[in-house]
């Protein structure tokens, strides 16, 4: 699995995503505003691999995280 991280290069404001994603759905979302301040400076480095268990890991706890604060 790859991780990323989208920046705006605007506020600061970063979130990581986590997935297969091809260059198409990279520019998708990095022509998108920022969630924060609406600016239109998305930005996101090459993705990095990442371990597989982790990842489900990660996703499973801010699925908690969400379920919890909603």
């Amino acid at each position: 699995m790859n991780a990323w991280t989208v920046c705006c290069e605007s506020c600061g404001h970063r979130w990581n995503l986590v997935g297969n994603w091809s260059e198409y759905e990279r520019q998708a979302i990095e022509s998108r505003p920022c969630p924060k301040c609406g600016a239109y400076t998305l930005s996101s480095p090459e993705p990095t691999r990442t371990n597989g268990k982790k990842a489900m890991l990660n996703r499973r706890l801010r699925f908690r995280v969400t379920v919890k604060a909603g």
